[in-house]
């Protein structure tokens, strides 16, 4: 007897079968998740019509209850990631890049200080550096300071800033050096090449125009120098807040689930008013009235959201304008003319801009409400289940006339 063999299918054949497979598999997804949907609306949005009593109210009992959770849940999960947002950001990010800024600027300018005190030779030996070189450099240590205790930082960034830290004492002891052999141009040279090594992987001498000029920050394994490690410190907490700021897929998923949970909790819960007057001539259900009454304070709570996730966007392009923006020589013209107006540029113009942007992206009278949100959300499912429960009970077990069992 001859074996029969199995042909394989030709590609035509094989194409043929798996598109009929898919849509066999297409088809059967479509009708599973669309009897899902018309029970989970029937569960969540049930007709009045030829529905007895003890029927629609079990499952407004049931329903009602778990859309204000679920609703309230939400909202309130989304808002309270939204306003801890807002608070990171004002608390901890800006100011650490504000600090980190004027960090920056104020070595690069006590360099330059530095440099030409030095190179007037036996005047810097006598007289010592100037007043700017002093000042900038304990303003510089400060700031520093500053964003160790900001809370901003990860525990390695902490130890990389008390690397700068260290770093920014050993320069100011080899410009002391430099000084101390000001009249011997060989020695303050070297030791004050060496102190602009450690300060800048590539320093740019100072001009006429520019006497405090910026240093261009290196990269990977040559990023050594003080600036170098600074600028990479300001990369990544712009990066955090730039992830802070941003829409984040867990946001708007709970978003989504808050909004559909509140369309059909307040529905529901006038269909129901409107069953519980119509079948037991209630005029107006008090427990429910009170229970809908923190569905007020959703437009004000997403007004708020919206407001704080604008005022985050915006301090992202002004966060990057502190790091990329700012220089030694406007500080110093800021300085030296406080009363020209504020330079678009300057640190405390760029801090002034996210402090009042912050501020205004939010409705202050929510301030700490956020904690409060769900907790309002199970009480009024309480008041829900609770005066659901009552009706049931004391207009069904014992029937009031013109009322169907």
């Amino acid at each position: 007897m001859a074996r029969q063999e199995s042909r394989p299918l030709a590609p035509d054949g094989r194409l043929r079968a798996l598109a009929q497979d898919t849509l066999r598999l297409t088809q059967a997804v479509a009708a599973v998740t669309t009897e899902l949907a018309r029970r989970i609306l029937r569960y969540a949005w049930p007709s009045t019509a030829g529905h007895r009593n003890r029927v629609y109210l079990r499952d407004r009992l049931l329903a009602l209850p778990l859309l204000a959770v679920v609703a309230f849940g939400a909202l309130g999960w989304a808002y309270a990631g939204v306003r801890g947002d807002s608070a990171y950001i004002r608390e901890r990010t800006a100011p650490a890049l504000v600090d980190l800024a004027d960090a920056r600027a104020s070595l690069l300018i006590a360099q330059g200080e530095a440099q030409r005190n030095l190179d007037e030779g036996r005047a810097a030996e006598l007289s010592g550096l100037s007043e700017r070189y002093r000042t900038r450099i304990a303003r510089a240590t400060q700031s520093l300071n500053q964003v160790t205790r900001s809370g901003a930082l990860t525990v390695a960034e902490e130890q990389e800033l008390r690397v700068v830290s260290a770093l920014v004492v050993d320069y100011t002891s080899w410009i002391g050096r430099a000084q101390g052999h000001a009249t011997d141009p060989v020695l303050r040279d070297a030791d004050f090449t060496y102190a602009r090594s450690m300060l800048c992987s590539q320093a740019l001498a100072p001009t006429t125009e520019n006497p405090y000029p910026a240093c261009p920050a290196a990269t990977g394994s040559t990023a050594t120098s003080i600036v170098d490690r600074v600028t990479g410190l300001e990369e990544r907490l712009r990066a955090r807040l730039a992830d802070r700021a941003a829409w984040g897929a867990d946001t708007i998923a709970a978003a989504v689930i808050a909004v559909l949970a509140f369309t059909l909790l307040a529905a529901g819960l006038w269909r129901t008013v409107s069953f519980l007057h119509r079948r037991f001539r209630i005029r107006l259900s008090i427990p429910l009235a009170v229970a809908a009454l923190p569905l007020l304070a959703v437009p004000f709570l997403t007004a708020d959201a919206l407001l704080a996730l604008d005022a985050q966007h915006e301090t992202v392009p002004v966060a990057d304008a502190l790091a990329e923006r700012t220089s030694p020589k406007t500080e110093t013209v800021a300085e030296e003319r406080p009363f020209a107006g504020p330079d678009p540029q300057a640190i405390e113009t760029l801090q002034a801009r996210i402090d009042d942007g912050l501020a205004d992206g939010r409705l202050a009278f929510l301030d700490g409400i956020a904690p409060f949100v769900f907790p309002a959300g199970l009480t009024a499912a309480a008041v829900i289940a609770g005066a659901l429960h009552a009706y049931r009970r004391e207009y069904l077990v014992v029937t009031r006339p013109g009322a169907v069992a």
